[in-house]
């Protein structure tokens, strides 16, 4: 196995696969889907969002939870400063 090879697999472990997305409406039903993947070993990326609401006049706060095959790993590239 070559050099090359071996970054190439270990890139690819690296990056989780997608399994599912949900969009969900109340902080306790993400706190219950983080739990679930958890306990069965997968990760999980989270991103918040205001909706407007039906009335037109307010907004909501929602949620967008993607279930992966395993943990994301942020790297420095990725906006984050890195601890000193």
């Amino acid at each position: 196995m070559t050099d090359l090879q071996d970054a190439i697999e270990t890139s690819e472990e690296l990056v989780p696969e997608l399994i599912a997305t949900h969009y969900l409406t109340g902080i306790d039903d993400v706190v219950e889907h983080i739990r679930a993947a958890s306990q069965l070993g997968l990760g999980v990326r989270v991103r918040s969002y205001l909706e407007q609401d039906e009335d037109g006049q307010t907004m909501a706060e929602r949620w967008e939870l993607e279930l992966l095959t395993s943990s994301p790993v942020l790297t420095e590239d990725a906006g984050e400063e890195p601890a000193a």
